[in-house]
């Protein structure tokens, strides 16, 4: 729990979280302990056993269905990894494409939206380097019925990322839940312990067919755009899917990781989370500390998408849109700074600025920018852009927030670069922070367009500047 802890610490913490709560969680959950998701499995396999024996008639069949069992568990042994052996360290030494070896100790959670139908390109498992990220959340799987739904896109998608852990053993492969929009499923599932129950069945049976290193929920958010009335308890019951969860892995004697991604505005914190309770259930909690300004009818100004700190003149509520405001807010709440993943976006957020004239943050803006799609803008969209009309674009650093923004003419846009993700990955080494969680692979660049005038571009720049910065060690091969 304290600032300063090892990987190996950190092991030791899990284990004697583990030890400590096990006997508690079985005696003060009867119900879960009668029911005990997986122990009807051995006492399936004991009646088996026992027809097997008194059937000898069947033998020759019965060898020939053990066979191919056999065959299929191997199958399944040599093209999925396991599980069994995920660990909460995440320190490796890596050779990465500048030839530079790191040592990275911090978590890089990386999200990875599965790709869509249709012919636009997009970003192939394949092409992710499996030594990019130390833990990479497949996004984002549904929930109906109180079950994890997966279309044929994203269980096709799924499998793929799952093999990058052949080329790097010690990358975490977790699913994402949820994500934007209010039809995830969460409110329905949380409501009462049956609906809990069908979920985590639901978990196990992803986790062990895919050989997952675990799950990460993203509901967007408990308690936020709903009748009170109907879901006055909505934060409550996801503090107690948290708790179970955890309770199964222990059970279970799994090392399952759970992880959750949570809003970074503290009025959605207010009314979203118990936070102590938060702090018990998951190894640690991607803050989505992003989009603290966009374009909208309520705020029709220019704003920066991820500032590092407050700008001199912000006051009050523009105060505490920021990573600093926002990680200590999530402290003084409860949560360890073990256990604190810093958001790092790969796209900007584009405005229509009222005045060409006027381009400083907080101008007047009448809508969206042209650049990308409802406001969203990835970043090698913002390179071509920079090179196509670069003797007419004002590039801009905000001396406060650490971040840049551009303008030229009518179109403003807030991002990120690799100098600015640096500058915030060097803020989680210096608050001692467990890692940064990157939004997302989709929009870094991973092509290589953003320098493509050097022979050997480097891809994924934001999301290597990240690593870079995070590394304990760097030498020379």
């Amino acid at each position: 729990m304290g600032a300063n802890k090892t990987s190996k610490e950190n092991d030791e913490v899990v284990k004697s979280f583990n030890a400590d709560y096990k006997q508690k969680f079985v005696s003060c959950d009867n119900e879960a302990t009668n029911d005990g998701l997986f122990s009807k499995l051995n006492e399936n396999d004991r009646i088996s056993s026992t027809i097997f024996l008194r059937v000898p008639v069947r033998v020759t069949v019965l060898l020939l269905l053990i066979a191919l069992l056999f065959i299929y568990t191997m199958y399944i042994e040599f093209n999925l990894p396991s599980h069994d052996t995920a660990s909460f360290d995440t320190s490796e030494e890596i050779n990465i494409e500048s030839g530079v070896a790191l040592k990275v100790d911090k978590v890089v959670s990386c999200y990875y939206n599965t790709p869509s139908p249709g012919p636009t390109p997009q970003l192939r498992p394949s092409a992710i380097h499996p030594h990019l990220c130390t833990h990479i959340n497949v996004a984002f799987a549904q929930i109906r019925n109180k079950e994890i739904y997966l279309d044929n896109e994203q269980y096709e998608s799924l499998t793929q990322v799952v093999l990058l852990k052949r080329m790097n053993p010690n990358l975490k492969i977790l699913l994402s839940i949820g994500g934007a929009g209010n039809d995830t499923g969460f409110p329905n599932m949380v409501i009462n312990h049956a609906s809990r129950k069908t979920f985590i069945k639901s978990v196990k049976t992803v986790l062990r067919t895919y050989g997952l290193d675990g799950i990460d929920l993203d509901w967007e958010f408990p308690m936020v755009n709903v009748d009170i009335n109907i879901y006055k308890r909505q934060r409550q019951h996801f503090s107690q899917l948290l708790r179970e969860i955890r309770m199964e892995y222990i059970r279970e004697n799994r090392d399952y990781l759970l992880t959750m991604a949570a809003a970074a505005p503290e009025t959605i914190v207010d009314v979203a989370y118990d936070v102590d309770q938060i702090n018990l259930y998951v190894d640690y909690v991607n803050v989505m500390t992003y989009d603290f300004h966009a374009f909208s009818k309520y705020t029709p100004f220019t704003g920066l998408n991820s500032p590092l700190y407050h700008r001199s003149m912000e006051q009050m509520f523009l105060a505490t849109l920021n990573i600093n405001y926002t990680v200590h807010m999530y402290l003084n709440k409860g949560l360890d700074r073990s256990k604190i993943v810093v958001g790092i976006p790969t796209y900007g957020h584009t405005f229509t600025l009222v005045n060409a004239n006027n381009g400083q943050v907080g101008s007047p803006a009448a809508g969206y920018g042209t650049l990308g799609g409802l406001g969203f803008v990835n970043y090698p969209d913002i390179c071509k852009f920079i090179a196509k009309f670069r003797s007419e674009v004002v590039i801009e650093l905000d001396p406060d927030a650490k971040v840049p923004y551009l303008h030229k003419e009518l179109e403003w846009i807030s991002y990120d670069t690799p100098h600015s993700a640096m500058e915030k990955a060097n803020y989680i080494k210096e608050q001692n922070l467990r890692g940064a969680m990157i939004y997302s692979l989709n929009a870094d660049d991973y092509e290589g367009v953003c320098d493509e005038e050097v022979e050997g571009s480097l891809k994924f720049p934001l999301a290597m500047s990240v690593k870079h910065a995070l590394a304990d060690k760097v030498k020379s091969n």
